[in-house]
C-alpha cells in the first residue's frame, strides 16, 4: 500500500511503454483504478465513468447519438444563413454584426459538441472513431469552450448595444455604432475567449491503450491530475466561471433584457419592434438553455456526490440544451424579424431568378444593383423599398463603414 492507501501498481513483465509514466500519477490521485494489460497496453475505458444501466445507454444513444447531431446539422445551416444575412450591406448595423458573430461562434459550439458528445456516444461501435476521438479531444475541447465563451459575450454585446440604442443619447449611439468600435469589441471577445480557456489545454492526457472489443491499439483521453487540484477547481471552475460565464453574464443579460422590454412596451412603436423582439427572445433562449449547464459546472462536485451516476442524465440533457440554443436563433430571426425575413427572401428569390434565367437563356446574366440609394428609399424592380434608417426611437443604427 502507498501513502494514498492504494495498492502498489504492478506492470506487465518485460514491458516498456510510454503510457506507464502517465498511469501512475492518475492512479496515485485516485482518478483511475489500476487497469488490466494486454499486449503491454492498459485496457481502454479506464477513464470512462458513465452509468452502466441499460436505460441510460438507450437514453444517451437517442438523445446524444441521434437527436443532437440532427438538430446540430440543421443549426449549422441556420447559423450560416443568419451570418450571411446579417453581414449584408442592407442589414449591416452594430447589433446585427454582433448577431452575425454570434452565428459564427454558435456554429463552432455545434461542431465541437457533435464531436465531443455524439462521437463519444457512438465510438464504441468503431475502432476508427475511438482512435480519432482520443487523438483530437484534447484539442477540440478547449476550442469548444472558447466558442461557447464567445457566444456568451456576443449575446451580451448584442444586448448591451440594443440597450444603448434605446436609452442613451445620440452621441453614445453614434460612438458604439462605428466600424472601429464594433470590430474592436468582436476582436476583444475572441481574444478573451482564447485566453480564458487556455487552462483547458492542460486538463487532459492521452494514453495508448488496447481495445479488447476490436482487438487493436487505440487512444484514451484521461483527465490530468492538474484538473483535480483543489486550488485550480476552486479558483477557475468555481469563482472565475461563476463571475465570467455564469452568474455575471446572466445577471447583466436579465437586467438589460428587462429594461429593453419595459422601454419597448412604454414607447409602443412599430418601427424596429420585430428586430427588438427577436433580440429579446434570443437572449431569453440563451438564459433558459444555458442556466442548467452553467450551474452544473459550478456545483459539479456537490451534485456528483448527491446524485451519483444519475448525474449523467443531467449532463446529457444540459449538453443537448446548449446545442439546441446554438441551433435555434435562425427560427427566431425568421419568425419575428421582418427585416431579416425580407432580406432572406430577396436573396433567395434573386438566386432562384438567376438560375431560371441561366436555364432558359443558357448564359449567365448578373443583375445590376445600384450602389446609390435615396436616403429614404431604394428603387428595386420599379418598386420603392423603405430602408430602415436610424431614428431617435429606433434600436437599429447603421455602422459607419
Amino acid at each position: 500500500m502507498n501513502e494514498y492507501g492504494l495498492s502498489v501498481p504492478l506492470y506487465p513483465v518485460e514491458c516498456v511503454n510510454s503510457s506507464f509514466s502517465s498511469l501512475e500519477p492518475l492512479h496515485e490521485h485516485g482518478i483511475i483504478s489500476w487497469p488490466n494489460f494486454s499486449h503491454c497496453l492498459p485496457h481502454c475505458g479506464l477513464c470512462q465513468s458513465s452509468a452502466s444501466d441499460s436505460a441510460y445507454s438507450v437514453f444517451n444513444l437517442l438523445l446524444i447519438g441521434c437527436l443532437l447531431p440532427l438538430i446540430g446539422f440543421c443549426g449549422l445551416v441556420g447559423n450560416g444563413l443568419s451570418a450571411f444575412i446579417y453581414s449584408r450591406p442592407e442589414m449591416r448595423s452594430s447589433t446585427n454584426l454582433y448577431l452575425c458573430a454570434l452565428g459564427c461562434s454558435d456554429s463552432g459550439v455545434i461542431c465541437t459538441a457533435i464531436f465531443l458528445f455524439c462521437i463519444d456516444s457512438i465510438r464504441r461501435f468503431s475502432s476508427h472513431l475511438s482512435m480519432v476521438f482520443g487523438a483530437l479531444s484534447p484539442i477540440i475541447y478547449p476550442a469548444g469552450m472558447t466558442a461557447q465563451t464567445c457566444s456568451v459575450y456576443f449575446t451580451l454585446a448584442a444586448g448591451a448595444d440594443c440597450f444603448v440604442q434605446v436609452f442613451l443619447p445620440r452621441s453614445w449611439r453614434w460612438m458604439v455604432s462605428t466600424s472601429s468600435f464594433v470590430k474592436g469589441v468582436i476582436i476583444a471577445v475572441v481574444l478573451f475567449g482564447i485566453i480564458y480557456n487556455i487552462p483547458h489545454c492542460f486538463e487532459a492526457v492521452v494514453l495508448e491503450c488496447w481495445h479488447e472489443q476490436f482487438r487493436s491499439r487505440s487512444l484514451e483521453m484521461c483527465p490530468d491530475p492538474f484538473r483535480f487540484q483543489l486550488s485550480y477547481t476552486e479558483v477557475y471552475y468555481k469563482y472565475m466561471y461563476a463571475i465570467f460565464l455564469a452568474v455575471g453574464p446572466l445577471i447583466i443579460l436579465v437586467i438589460l433584457n428587462s429594461c429593453i422590454v419595459v422601454a419597448s412596451v412604454a414607447r409602443k412603436t412599430e418601427e424596429g419592434s420585430g428586430d427588438t423582439i427577436a433580440l429579446v427572445l434570443v437572449v431569453l433562449l440563451f438564459i433558459i438553455c444555458n442556466t442548467t449547464a452553467l450551474l452544473l459546472n459550478v456545483f459539479e462536485a456537490r451534485l456528483a456526490r448527491s446524485l451519483g451516476s444519475k448525474i449523467n442524465y443531467i449532463v446529457d440533457a444540459s449538453n443537448f440544451m446548449v446545442v439546441f440554443n446554438s441551433s435555434s436563433n435562425f427560427i427566431i430571426y425568421v419568425t419575428f424579424s421582418g427585416s431579416f425575413r425580407q432580406t432572406l427572401r430577396n436573396y433567395l428569390f434573386k438566386t432562384a431568378d438567376l438560375e431560371n434565367e441561366m436555364r432558359l437563356t443558357g448564359r449567365i446574366s448578373y443583375p445590376r444593383i445600384s450602389n446609390h440609394c435615396n436616403p429614404d428609399s431604394c428603387r428595386m424592380n420599379g418598386k420603392a423599398r423603405i430602408v430602415d434608417r436610424p431614428h431617435n426611437d429606433s434600436v437599429r443604427t447603421e455602422v459607419l463603414i
